[in-house]
């Protein structure tokens, strides 16, 4: 067969031969190459889908941490809001009533303190 091929080519059969084996030889090294790089990257695919699953999960879990701890801070704010108007509101009457008393005290005029507007002053600590 090779003395056809070679009368046909005029002498280069045997090298058309070795062409075609090593393009065999190389298509062959070729496939497997790309078909383990497939496999690889799938693989690292898997991984970075994998990664990024966990990151997105971890973030969503912070972000309700946070939401539940500013909820909680803001809770306790407005708690110590109320508590800070109901102390106010309280001041405010104490304030009046000791106005109102000192209103009605006879010695308001005098110069100089008396003994109930002492205790009245000193009663607001």
């Amino acid at each position: 067969m090779i003395a056809i091929l070679d009368k046909l080519t005029g002498g280069y059969a045997r090298l058309i031969v070795y062409g075609l084996v090593a393009a065999v030889i190389v298509g062959a090294f070729g496939y497997t190459y790309h078909a383990g790089y497939a496999s690889a990257a799938c693989a690292w695919s898997a991984k970075y889908e994998h990664r990024e699953a966990e990151i997105a999960k971890a973030t969503a879990s912070e972000i309700s941490r946070q939401a539940q701890a500013n909820a909680m801070a803001k809770a306790i704010e407005a708690k110590h809001l109320e508590q800070l108007t109901a102390d106010n509101a309280a001041l405010e009457q104490r304030i009046k009533g000791l106005s109102d008393e000192a209103d009605a005290d006879p010695d308001r005029d005098r110069p100089a303190l008396s003994d109930s507007s002492r205790l009245r002053i000193d009663s607001v600590h």
